[in-house]
């Protein structure tokens, strides 16, 4: 039997040497057809003809029960996500440099396979343009699942799934208490990384009220696995405590002999006990509990890394700015310690509530009695001399916090991509969707 002591051990398992500390960056981008700027659909003209282009360049197919999945090449995978988002899941990087490297070469592979199909490329945190029956889905057993499940547990779910887009960046961690710092200042981070990287104001050709309606969708999707997690911000929080939560997180499915079972709702713990009927009775082991911990979506996860999701999916130089400047955060010592010293009394009660008002409000929501905007600039700054003490140059002997350029007009100007986009639609476009596409697009 799979005992408690071997499911707390498995995230000891995964600190590393702060020597051998990596960058992974994950992108989700929306896929249109250029003519009528509506989402692509998984025919030769759309997804598989994408996939057999990149194909000539040594990409090699993913596939589940003989369908088509994904693509992979080295330690890069291309993924689909359930409304056919695309999404890169870079390698481990140990630079920001690298990862933007990484970055450019997809996205130009990427787009010039989109282009002989007429197809185009947009990071955005919503798909503006499309209601929910226009989404194509990907048949991918444990998305059917999902979908299934979604309705009971929140009323955005399934929008979630379909028509969001994120960018995420995964870190190591060096021991126990190194993953307690970092939780705690990722979490306290979470309404700050909100206010700079929301990218989704517009509902189907109109504004939605929101700077980041993403991240209000996310608020609406399942309480029991996403949001913030409440023991973060204690001073005790501990792998057991991550590992009684995610215990307590009611599962989704169990991979057995290639075969996706549903068992939505059921208890992990009835898992590791072998009183799953639909498994007859196999009893869980670690690999269960690998996959399980996939299904927790709070904003700040942990499997043998942290994960972290608050950020939508955005322009093409952003998907360097937001590893950046989590990088600068949690990747210096001493800055890490310093941001920690600033935080360390905040309660998650007040982060939460600043976490719900991010999503409508952006740089003017508050926290702590301050607005997010102070605060922004404030742990900009320190990002930035992170990065500067971590003295990783590239060939012109520029830092890392070059990449942090985009996120300082931000806080100069209080205006994120989303609050761009909302000055952008009633003045520059006036309200026409067709011209956000052509321009936005990568």
């Amino acid at each position: 039997m799979l005992l408690k002591e071997s499911l707390v051990n498995y995230f000891k398992q995964g600190e590393k040497s702060s020597k051998l500390f990596k960058i992974g960056t994950e992108h989700e981008k929306f896929l249109f057809y250029i003519k009528t700027k509506k989402p692509v659909d998984f025919s030769e003209k759309g997804i598989t003809g994408i996939f057999n282009i990149l194909k000539e360049n040594q990409w090699n197919e993913i596939k589940e029960n003989n369908n088509v999945i994904g693509l992979k090449k080295e330690n890069l995978s291309i993924t689909l996500e359930p409304g056919l988002q695309i999404e890169l899941s870079g390698a481990p990087c140990e630079t920001i440099h690298e990862t933007c490297k990484e970055v450019n070469l997809y996205l130009k592979e990427l787009k010039q396979a989109c282009s002989k199909l007429g197809i185009g490329v947009i990071g955005i945190g919503f798909m503006p343009n499309a209601k929910f029956d226009e989404i194509h889905k990907l048949k991918k057993k444990r998305y059917t699942i999902m979908r299934n499940y979604m309705p009971k547990m929140g009323s955005l779910g399934l929008d979630m799934m379909h028509r969001t887009a994120a960018t995420q960046v995964n870190f190591d961690f060096s021991s126990e208490d190194d993953f307690r710092k970092k939780t705690k200042v990722a979490s306290c981070l979470v309404p700050i990384a909100i206010s700079l990287f929301s990218n989704s104001p517009i509902l189907e050709g109109k504004l939605n009220g929101f700077i980041g309606y993403r991240t209000h969708i996310w608020q609406h999707t399942d309480p029991d696995r996403s949001g913030l997690v409440p023991f973060f911000f204690d001073k005790e929080n501990s792998y057991e405590q991550y590992c009684d939560y995610a215990l307590n997180v009611p599962m989704y499915f169990v991979n057995r002999n290639n075969n996706v079972i549903d068992v939505s709702g059921k208890n992990f713990k009835d898992f590791i006990n072998g009183k799953l009927e639909e498994v007859n009775h196999e009893e869980a082991n670690l690999e269960d509990w690998a996959n399980h911990l996939s299904t927790i979506f709070t904003e700040v996860r942990v499997k043998q890394y942290l994960e972290i999701r608050p950020a939508d999916s955005c322009s093409w130089s952003g998907i360097c700015s937001i590893p950046a400047f989590w990088t600068g955060i949690l990747y210096d010592q001493h800055t890490l310690d310093e941001c920690y010293e600033i935080c360390k009394e905040w309660k998650f009660k007040e982060v939460n509530q600043a976490y719900l008002d991010a999503g409508k409000k952006g740089f003017e929501a508050e926290l702590l009695g301050k607005s997010i905007h102070d605060y922004v600039k404030l742990f900009l700054d320190l990002s930035k001399k992170g990065l500067e003490h971590r003295k990783k140059l590239n060939s012109n002997n520029d830092d890392e916090s070059i990449f942090l350029k985009d996120l300082y007009g931000f806080v100069e100007n209080k205006k994120n991509l989303s609050n761009i986009l909302i000055e952008e639609f009633n003045k520059k476009y006036k309200n026409n969707l067709d011209l956000i596409f052509d321009e936005k697009a990568f």
